[in-house]
């Protein structure tokens, strides 16, 4: 006969873990390194310049997922993505800002979003040459 702790301990190995156990953002002074610490595809470990940086975005994704960072950078087609509970998140979130990636009134209106839109710095007319 199951018991009660061995039912849970059973789901609990069984259900998705948290962005913050298997995917972690690192930087020092000159680079970011986006780092799989957990089991996920090792494509997800990456590794760009803040100088690289051309545009930062913030996807919400509802209130039953993660929220998304996304980095887009010259020269490479295919943007970063940081999932908004990765390990490291708000230190590498605070960089953004305190390096003028992604100005502090854009941040505040992304974190109060709930309907799915993204939010971008700099606006996308101002990227267009």
């Amino acid at each position: 006969m199951f018991s009660l702790q061995s039912i849970q301990a059973w789901f609990l190995s069984r259900r998705p873990k948290p962005s913050r156990e298997i995917l972690a953002v690192e930087f020092d002074d000159a680079r970011v390194k986006v780092l799989v610490i957990g089991r996920l595809d090792p494509a997800w470990n990456q590794e760009f310049l803040w100088d690289d940086i051309s545009r930062v975005c913030f996807k919400d994704e509802g209130l039953y997922s993660s929220d998304s960072i996304i980095i887009q950078l010259h020269g490479r087609e295919i943007p970063v993505v940081v999932p908004s509970e990765a390990k490291g998140r708000s230190d590498f979130f605070g960089a953004l800002t305190e390096r003028g990636y992604f100005p502090e009134e854009v941040w505040r209106r992304a974190m109060g979003e709930t309907g799915g839109a993204v939010h971008c710095w700099p606006p996308l007319e101002s990227t267009k040459s």
